[in-house]
């Protein structure tokens, strides 16, 4: 084969790449072992795949909170006796807060069975787990 040819079949190769997009895939074991089928004879093992930390079970955000809470006699309800009537009863409760700093965490993870959004490297080695796929049927 001579240089031009050659040349000419770099171009060609060059016009045409191979366009990744998103897949789906089905969770066969979840994190920390994590096994996901991508295909009928493709598993993706840990090596080969990157969780999204918010997907993952005891993911920690740091959320702030403001505002006031507003409590009644009204809204708090009864407490009922024994002959089955009861009434309202005053509270004494603190309604007003300050702007606070707390910490959210999530205990809903990934499971067996559950379909996941995947995104693929350029060359397909690695994958992004980036959500839980929820399909409307």
């Amino acid at each position: 084969m001579d240089s031009i040819t050659t040349l000419a079949k770099m171009l060609k190769q060059n016009e045409n790449p191979k366009t990744v997009s998103m897949s789906t895939g089905i969770v066969i074991s979840p994190p920390p072992n994590a096994q996901i089928r991508l295909n009928d004879t493709v598993i993706l093992g840990n090596n080969q795949l990157v969780f999204a930390a918010h997907i993952l079970d005891d993911y920690e955000r740091e959320i702030e909170l403001e505002g006031e809470l507003k409590f009644t006699d009204a809204d708090c309800g009864t407490i009922v006796n024994a002959a089955g009537t009861g009434s309202v009863v005053s509270l004494n409760v603190d309604t007003t807060f300050e702007a606070k700093k707390v910490k959210s965490t999530t205990k809903d993870t990934i499971k067996e069975g559950d379909e996941v959004i995947l995104l693929p490297t350029a060359d397909e080695q690695l994958y992004f787990v980036v959500g839980k796929a929820v399909r409307f049927e």
